[in-house]
């Protein structure tokens, strides 16, 4: 299934705007009494009150021990059932404490991960469902206090092992069995446990970012498949992350206030870090406006996180699996349009040169079909934020100016790829240095 679709600077002291902050770091070097020389920043993003910030942790080699180990640094907040590791500060109310350090994978959100991590759990775990054999799991995505994806190869094909919150699985599971008997191509559900574990199949046909298709072609059956996708039968309290059953009668008036969590909920997250940054800050503050004028959408059922790494296709291009549903929910029409648009922008900047003009046109396609909504428009601005933001994780402030540019751009009106470029690199706008990421 290609990992079911997901998301490092240097030693020493951490460089951009976007890299773990400098209180984290120093809350890990005390922790583990360690000098700058031996971190390196991974990545940091936002969970609950605060942030999950990745650091590879150099240390002696021996037979026993590898050469890097990877930390978490976890301000979130958040409670979970058992700490996993060092917990710093005693919590305030019901919630967790200031801050938590934990050694990958005993992620504390997620209970299930260090066991279903290790190959005799795994093979344990693919018996009960009939399965026998298989690879050691091999982990193609994780998202810190949220979820991994781990690969299994059988002999029978690939057994995808999605590890959530616990109280998550159920409502995965439950929005698996909407989308088939919607008749949307959403791999099957093996076997799910309320630890937070969901076996799924593999997904039929290649993955979109693989595959030849043509820009139009492509748009008009995501176009279809949203439509498809809004007929998803749900009872609004399930797929509003609450209880019920998914399947159940469909509510017909769920405010958009109540639904699923969008990316405008992250934009304040990703507007104060990038605190210095002038530009940053007036792509912010044109997304909010727009976002803070609307009144009386209407909410309809959407995927959550749509964009054409989701997608598999089949020989004559139709879409044969859509994957990750987790996100499925009621919520804003704009949330799909900018999620694909935003994944395009991103997925451009980041393909090989003689594949990159094709992306570019499906960025600039999509943008003309529906970044005519200034909903679509604000929630693009904030999802090239948050890539703007790893970007500059990366130690790439070329490539954050370029997504900010993408940004300015469409919420001008303007194409995200800005003038005519060359078909191997951007020249353009978007190329103009970034202010102060």
């Amino acid at each position: 299934m290609s990992g079911q679709g997901e998301r490092a600077s240097t030693a020493g002291s951490p460089r951009g705007a976007a890299a773990a902050s400098l209180a984290e770091l120093e809350l890990l070097r005390e922790a583990l009494g360690i000098g700058p020389e031996a971190v390196s920043a991974v990545s940091r993003e936002p969970l609950g009150a605060g942030s999950a910030a990745g650091f590879d942790v150099s240390v002696d080699a021996d037979d026993s021990a590898p050469a890097r180990l990877r930390y978490y640094v976890d301000t979130s907040r958040l409670a979970v059932e058992r700490e996993t590791g060092l917990a710093l500060g005693a919590p305030d109310g019901p919630g967790g404490p200031d801050a938590r350090i934990w050694l990958h994978p005993a992620d504390p959100h997620l209970p299930a991960l260090p066991a279903v991590a290790f190959h005799g759990a795994a093979e344990a775990l693919l018996a009960r469902i009939g399965v026998s054999g298989g690879s050691a799991p091999e982990f193609v995505a994780y998202r810190p206090g949220r979820r991994a994806v781990l690969r299994i190869d059988t002999a029978d094909g690939t057994v995808w092992v999605k590890v959530v919150r616990p109280r998550r699985a159920e409502r995965i599971a439950a929005a698996h069995a909407a989308c088939d008997e919607a008749g949307l191509p959403t791999p099957a559900v093996l076997g799910w446990s309320p630890a937070g574990v969901l076996l799924l199949a593999d997904a039929d046909g290649i993955p979109a970012a693989s595959a030849d298709w043509e820009p139009d072609d492509l748009l008009d059956r995501v176009a279809r498949l949203r439509e498809s996708i809004a007929e998803v039968e749900t009872s609004a309290p399930n797929v509003l992350g609450r209880s019920g059953p998914v399947g159940a009668a469909r509510s017909s008036a769920v405010p958009t206030a109540e639904a699923v969590r969008g990316i405008a909920e992250r934009l304040d997250w990703y507007a104060d870090r990038f605190a210095g940054s002038e530009r940053a800050a007036r792509i912010a503050a044109r997304a909010r406006a727009i976002l803070d004028g609307e009144s009386g959408r209407a909410a309809t059922v959407v995927h959550g996180d749509l964009h054409f790494g989701q997608l598999f296709l089949g020989p004559d291009g139709s879409i044969t699996g859509l994957v990750d549903v987790d996100t499925l929910g009621v919520g804003d029409p704009g949330e799909d349009p900018a999620a694909f648009l935003g994944h395009a922008v991103a997925s451009a900047l980041l393909t090989v040169p003689e594949r990159r003009r094709r992306v570019w046109d499906l960025a600039d396609r999509a943008a003309a079909r529906w970044a005519h909504d200034s909903g679509v428009r604000a929630r693009f601005a904030v999802h090239m934020l948050g890539h703007a933001l790893a970007a500059a994780d990366r130690d790439d402030p070329p490539g954050a100016a370029r997504l900010l540019g993408a940004a300015e751009a469409v919420l001008r009106g303007d194409p995200p790829s800005g003038a005519p470029q060359a078909a191997d690199e951007p020249k353009n706008a978007l190329t103009r240095p970034l202010e102060t990421v």
